[in-house]
C-alpha cells in the first residue's frame, strides 16, 4: 500500500493498493470514514464510503483489483448519497475527486475540539465534558448529531489505539493496562478482543495488522 499524506481540514491521506491475487484484508478501526474507488480489470470503477467500524473487519479483495482510498479525518460529515450520485460521472482524477469531498462535505469546529478532548489525556467523558466546559448531556447530543456515535466510542476508540501503539515485548501488559487507565489488565485484554478480535500478545506478533495503527487516524 502507498500513502499520499494531504494535510487539510478535511483529508488526512490517500491510499493506493493493488492485489494480484484474489486475498482477505483485516481492517482496524481508525475513526475514519473513506471514500473509496476500487476497479478490477477493465470493469467501470465502483465507487463506496466506508463506515465507522466498531471493530477490526475482514475485507475480500478480488484479482487484480486496484484500490484508492480519500480518507477523512474524524469528525468530517459528508452527504453520502448527493457524492456519490455526482461522482460516478465524473472521470477519475485525484484533484477532481478531492474539490469534490470539499464541496461535499462539512467540518464542525465544535466536534473537532470535542473529539480532540476525547482523545487527549482525559481518564473518562465526565472529565472531558469539564474540560470542555459542557454537561455530559451537551456533549453527548453534539458528537451523536455529529458523527452518529457516542463519546464513549470515541474516548475508548482513542485509548485502544494508543495503548495498542505502545505495546512492546520490554513493557509487561500489566503496565499499559494501567497507563491507559483500564482497570486492570483483564479489562485491557477484552477491550482489545473487542476492537480488534486480537488478545495484546497476538496484535503485538503480528506487525502487518499493526502498522495500520500509525496510520492516518483517530487517537
Amino acid at each position: 500500500m502507498t500513502v499520499d499524506i494531504r494535510m487539510n481540514n478535511k483529508i488526512c491521506a490517500i491510499w493506493k493498493t493493488t492485489s494480484k491475487t484474489e486475498s482477505t484484508a483485516i481492517v482496524l478501526p481508525d475513526g475514519c470514514r473513506d471514500l473509496i474507488v476500487k476497479s478490477v480489470n477493465n470493469e467501470k470503477p465502483e465507487w463506496f464510503i466506508s463506515p465507522l467500524f466498531n471493530q477490526a473487519k475482514a475485507v475480500n479483495i478480488e484479482k487484480n483489483a486496484s484500490l484508492t482510498g480519500f480518507r477523512l479525518r474524524p469528525g468530517v460529515r459528508l452527504s453520502e448519497e448527493k457524492l456519490l450520485t455526482t461522482i460516478v460521472h465524473q472521470p477519475f482524477y485525484q484533484d477532481e475527486v478531492c474539490n469534490l469531498l470539499d464541496d461535499w462535505t462539512t467540518v464542525d469546529s465544535r466536534i473537532e475540539e470535542a473529539l480532540a478532548c476525547l482523545a487527549s489525556d482525559v481518564s473518562s467523558v465526565k472529565q472531558a465534558s469539564l474540560r470542555l466546559g459542557v454537561n455530559i448531556r451537551t456533549l453527548q447530543r453534539l458528537i451523536i448529531i455529529g458523527t452518529e456515535k457516542t463519546p464513549g466510542y470515541w474516548f475508548q476508540l482513542a485509548r485502544i489505539r494508543k495503548a495498542a501503539r505502545s505495546l512492546s515485548p520490554s513493557v509487561s501488559f500489566a503496565e499499559t493496562a494501567d497507563v491507559y487507565k483500564f482497570s486492570d489488565q483483564s479489562h485491557m485484554n477484552k477491550e482489545f478482543k473487542r476492537w480488534f478480535n486480537l488478545s495484546p500478545s497476538a496484535l503485538l506478533g503480528n506487525p502487518s495488522i499493526t502498522q495500520q495503527l500509525y496510520s492516518a487516524g483517530y487517537g
